[in-house]
């Protein structure tokens, strides 16, 4: 089985740091939703964040293991600043390995709420992000035009 004591990884852990306009974010509300659960975090005085593994331990986790499905985790990440929410991160987990975000490692970011979000796979994980890490992204398929 590829996840942690029996369960399924939902949302492997995440921390780094959150700027806007080059400048750390203090005190930001760090928003979390995975597959239905929510958690959430706050920023210290130099905008570094960290968001413990998320693991699936319901009946539909023991289920999955004896029918054939395809595992998919939905997952997001707001940073609330000044009233406003910014969605750092949207993405589709789709192999059940803790940090198959970040190809096996820590999964470190660091996210700038002024950057354009970018839209990318990493091992069949789609994102959707305005944050950056250590981690080569799969080749993007070229969509020719019919002849």
């Amino acid at each position: 089985m590829s996840s942690k004591n029996n369960k399924t990884c939902l949302f492997s852990a995440i921390s780094g740091t959150i700027t806007l306009n080059g400048k750390p974010v203090s005190n930001a509300r760090i928003k979390r939703v995975s597959d239905e659960r929510i958690d959430e975090s706050k920023t210290d005085e130099n905008g570094y964040f960290s968001m413990p593994s998320v693991f699936d331990t319901s009946i539909s986790n023991a289920i999955r293991k004896f029918v054939p499905s395809q595992f998919v985790s939905p997952q997001k990440i707001y940073v609330y600043v000044d009233g406003m929410e910014h969605e750092i991160l949207g993405a589709v987990k789709r192999r059940e390995k803790e940090f198959s975000e970040s190809l096996g490692k820590p999964w470190i970011v660091t996210c700038e709420l002024t950057d354009r979000p970018e839209v990318f796979e990493i091992d069949g994980n789609a994102f959707y992000t305005r944050c950056k890490w250590d981690a080569e992204r799969d080749d993007e398929l070229e969509i020719l035009p019919p002849s």
